[in-house]
């Protein structure tokens, strides 16, 4: 049987079904191939997402909503200083991003934002000494508390250098290592001294509107959570606080 008509018999199959498992899509082409094997399956699997018919939602689970991976983006004066830290440490792991992309998802916008870059940990002090040699102005290395609450929350503007986490979701968008929103949601609920302008309603609110719009991998949300030892609390969250199914959350 022609692919294609496969493909429009598998969109009838499960119309109206917000997700559909792995085994029902496997049970699904049984029925055209009897003796389909596991490999071939997988194969399917891949041609299927690669042509953005069907959505991963976890290892087990997808849905037919094709929705885009979210990747943030940079103004000018960010990009000079990206720049600048890759020419000199080329071969460095990190993740850089800025606050300012939260905008799309919250009803309150802020007005102030930080930008974060994650380094390995040996990376540290060798980083922020260099950017304190180019003139790059209010840059805090792993600021405490009330360090955050003296300078960095009064000020306009501030760039934070974290330690990256071993094995966290990065990605790479027009050749800088950016976070996957998967990671920025984890980090977000987890460290609540460096993110508290986006807690409480504003956070189930960020989560809901990404939800929405952007390609969710959970997966790799809650193997992160694990890194950071917050896979239940955030489990528990999403349960109580976000519109997210729950048959998606515990699966």
């Amino acid at each position: 049987m022609a692919k294609d008509l496969i493909v429009e018999q598998l969109k009838r199959k499960f119309e109206g079904k917000e997700t559909f498992s792995r085994k029902e899509l496997f049970d699904f082409y049984l029925r055209f191939d009897p003796d389909l094997k596991e490999t071939t399956f997988r194969w399917r699997i891949y041609d299927l997402r690669e042509k953005k018919i069907i959505n991963p939602i976890s290892r087990e689970l997808f849905s037919f909503t094709y929705k885009p991976t979210f990747k943030p983006e940079f103004n000018d004066s960010e990009k000079k200083i990206i720049t600048k830290i890759i020419k000199q440490f080329p071969e460095m792991k990190l993740c850089i991003w800025s606050t300012r992309i939260l905008n799309e998802f919250m009803l309150h916008q802020v007005v102030k934002f930080i930008t974060i870059i994650e380094v390995e940990k040996d990376a540290l002090v060798p980083v922020f000494h260099f950017l304190k040699d180019i003139n790059v102005r209010d840059v805090y290395l792993q600021p405490e508390e009330k360090e955050l609450e003296w300078y960095v929350y009064e000020g306009g503007s501030a760039l934070i250098i974290e330690s990256l986490v071993s094995k966290a979701p990065v990605q790479k968008f027009r050749n800088i290592p950016v976070p996957t929103i998967e990671k920025i949601i984890v980090d977000i609920f987890t460290d609540q001294r460096l993110f508290n302008t986006y807690q409480g309603s504003e956070l189930g609110q960020i989560i809901n509107t990404v939800y929405s719009r952007y390609q969710l991998d959970f997966t790799k949300l809650f193997s992160y959570a694990k890194r950071r030892r917050k896979e239940s609390d955030l489990m528990e969250y999403l349960s109580h606080y976000t519109d997210i199914p729950q048959t998606i959350l515990y699966d």
